[in-house]
């Protein structure tokens, strides 16, 4: 049997019973940790070391796990039109206008990240100016937060989309004085109706874009991601993984419609520490943006606007139980205080059906309840996730990209929005992740905003800053928080004995770098399993 040996560093194991390590030995077939100590202590460990490497004093964390990414979706974003930077409408048609002038006619443009509560006009766009300059192609383009959909005429008339098309029950199709679609399509219900009759793309460059992402999540430390998408990134990535180019750990949170087909087939997992299917997503509103999350009062400014709650509360009960007696994790989109309350109800009547019942039908998967975003919230319902042992996967850069719509759509209610410090203090798993590819995912920068609560790249003062996390608080979410969400803190999540090896190498101590030079830190080392998967030491 040999190991990989790491010496001479400065290591934060995330291990109660160990918080601080000086080397760390790595079986080289199984991947997972064999000693943590002192120098002389991992090397009296015995066996025959096929590699050593020389921390020279690093700081090394567990690597990090982002509990919250859409992978395949950010990956596109390279192919895709990107109209972050645009501040008006007119500059979003005019990325239209050149990507449809190298399309063929009759072929979809595609693309996003628009977000109209950056323009000076902060009015839905409509279709005429998609119209206007790309009247031969289908255009559709995504919303920042991938809750609102800009379509044009033809990509309406694609979908069947007319004045007498009513509005599903859960989403909406906006719509002029005269009843005509504008070209905005609101939560997935109508969206879907859109996004149904886009073409794929071709199984080449969703590989390409695949290929292409992953040594980027390397280099920023991450070695496992809890991916929130479908089937589709499912099977790839088993490609992936089975031709070796995976390259990380991948837990998948999967669309609750697939929920009667994984209870018929079950869960096939084959205890593969590269990827997992953890448990199931469930969408309870929209977002803070596009003013569709399910609230308990309405939005100001806006009476009468209480958001969308995207699923009745019966079947969110069904859907809760049913993911319950599987053991599986049962992760719940909600960003309003209504959509939250509604998702705590669900949950709080799955576990007395469980203390009923007294057993789970698959207790090795693990079962953990997550409300994801968690942006405002009742205090009563605080406590409640407390008592219920729901976890919050938070996305702090949201609460630095959001402050200005928060205070604006929200009014006073905002300064009990994103209450990351509230929650740890009152004993709330916090689990860290992205949400990318609405915000980045470097974790040092999403450190910083959970830290300093602000944008590193601005200048403006910390927002509720009361509601900043500590350093090391906000490592723990990162690390040990994030594996607990995924039931898998007894695989990893800190450098314990028995557990994977995968860590990220720091240049500089990240907790005693000053706060601004936070996001300058950089990561020179990635390991996955013992392996140094970017980087070198």
């Amino acid at each position: 049997m040999t190991k990989i040996l790491y010496v001479n560093g400065t290591i934060y194991t995330m291990d109660a019973a160990q918080p601080i390590a000086q080397a760390i030995a790595i079986d080289s077939a199984s991947g997972r940790i064999e000693a943590v100590g002192t120098n002389d202590e991992v090397r009296r460990v015995g066996g025959r070391f096929s590699e050593v490497f020389d921390l020279q004093g690093k700081t090394v964390l567990p690597g990090f796990i982002d509990a919250h990414i859409h992978l395949v979706s950010t990956a596109f974003r390279a192919y895709h039109i990107d109209a972050t930077a645009c501040i008006s409408e007119d500059e979003v048609a005019e990325l239209v206008r050149q990507r449809a002038a190298q399309t063929p006619p009759g072929r979809w443009v595609q693309g996003g990240q628009w977000d109209r509560n950056l323009w000076a006009n902060s009015n839905f766009p409509t279709k005429a100016s998609l119209d206007a300059v790309a009247p031969d192609h289908p255009v559709a383009l995504w919303s920042k937060d991938g809750h609102l959909l800009w379509v044009n005429s033809l990509a309406l008339q694609r979908a069947g989309i007319t004045v007498e098309t009513p509005d599903p029950a859960t989403g909406a199709i906006l719509r002029n004085g005269s009843g005509e679609p504008t070209g905005i399509l609101q939560e997935a219900a109508a969206t879907s109706l859109v996004y149904d009759v886009i073409e794929e793309p071709d199984e080449a460059l969703r590989r390409a874009m695949l290929e292409r992402i992953l040594p980027q999540l390397q280099r920023s430390g991450i070695t496992t991601i809890h991916d929130i998408e479908g089937e589709d990134s499912l099977n790839l990535f088993r490609q992936f993984r089975d031709e070796g180019k995976l390259g990380l750990r991948v837990q998948m949170i999967l669309p609750r419609q697939l929920l009667p087909r994984l209870r018929e087939q079950g869960i096939q997992n084959d205890e593969d520490d590269l990827l997992r299917v953890g448990g199931i997503k469930i969408f309870a509103d929209g977002t803070l943006g596009s003013q569709t999350a399910a609230m308990l009062e309405s939005f100001e400014g806006n009476p009468g606007n209480y958001g969308i709650l995207t699923i009745p509360e019966a079947e969110m009960q069904d859907v809760v139980s049913d993911a319950t007696e599987m053991g599986l994790t049962i992760a719940v989109h909600a960003i309003g205080d209504r959509a939250a309350r509604v998702a705590l109800n669900t949950i709080e009547r799955a576990q007395q059906m469980l203390a009923e019942e007294g057993t789970v039908t698959n207790p090795a998967l693990g079962l953990r309840y997550r409300l994801e975003h968690v942006q405002l919230i009742a205090p009563e319902d605080l406590e409640r996730m407390r008592r219920l042992g729901v976890i919050a996967s938070i996305q702090p850069y949201h609460a630095v990209a959001d402050r200005d719509i928060a205070e604006r759509y929200w009014g006073k209610r905002h300064r009990r929005a994103y209450a990351y410090r509230t929650m740890h203090d009152m004993g709330i798993p916090l689990a860290l992740g992205s949400d990318a590819p609405v915000e980045t995912f470097d974790p040092l920068t999403i450190l910083y905003a959970a830290t300093a609560r602000r944008d590193p790249s601005k200048t403006r003062p910390s927002w509720l800053p009361d509601q900043a996390l500590i350093v090391r608080d906000a490592l723990w979410g990162y690390t040990m928080g994030a594996a607990y969400a995924g039931a898998e803190e007894q695989r990893k999540g800190s450098l314990s004995v028995g557990k994977l090896g995968d860590a990220v190498v720091l240049r500089e101590n990240v907790l005693n770098t000053p706060q601004e030079k936070m996001t300058e830190n950089g990561v020179q080392a990635t390991i996955v399993g013992g392996k140094i998967v970017y980087g070198e030491l």
